[in-house]
């Protein structure tokens, strides 16, 4: 039990740290941000919103308080690395290894936390028989 605990944990922070390192650009490198963005052929208005987003579904994913809205962040995240990596494809700028490896650490992150809950569910059910 406490080695899934671990690991979750471990590529929580993983996941974590490339979000935050994502948002610190979006919020101290607003202008090349917004250069990055128009390269890989997305307006200028996106830039706000988006980190916006990835700030609450981050939130959500560690607070992780409510199943239906863990699944909508987790959901978001999906979508956002998907079209990332399929930007970086299409317009060829860059190689968005860094969407990969984040969508590859959101799926591991996802199915550890679903493993991890439904441990401690039958904990709980063996305990309360």
């Amino acid at each position: 039990m406490k080695k899934n605990y671990t690991t979750y944990y471990i590529f929580l922070g993983l996941f974590s740290l490339m979000i935050l390192t994502s948002l610190y650009k979006h919020l101290f490198f607003y202008e090349a941000m917004v250069q990055e963005y128009a390269k890989l052929g997305y307006p200028e208005h996106l830039v706000k919103p988006l980190a916006i987003a990835q700030f609450l579904g981050l939130s959500l994913i560690i607070y992780n308080k409510s199943k239906r809205l863990l699944e909508w962040a987790y959901g978001g995240f999906i979508l956002n690395l998907v079209f990332a990596i399929i930007a970086h494809y299409v317009s060829k700028y860059g190689n968005g290894a860094p969407a990969v490896v984040c969508l590859a650490l959101l799926f591991i992150t996802y199915f550890l936390g679903n493993r991890r809950d439904t441990v401690q569910q039958s904990e709980n059910l063996a305990i309360s028989v």
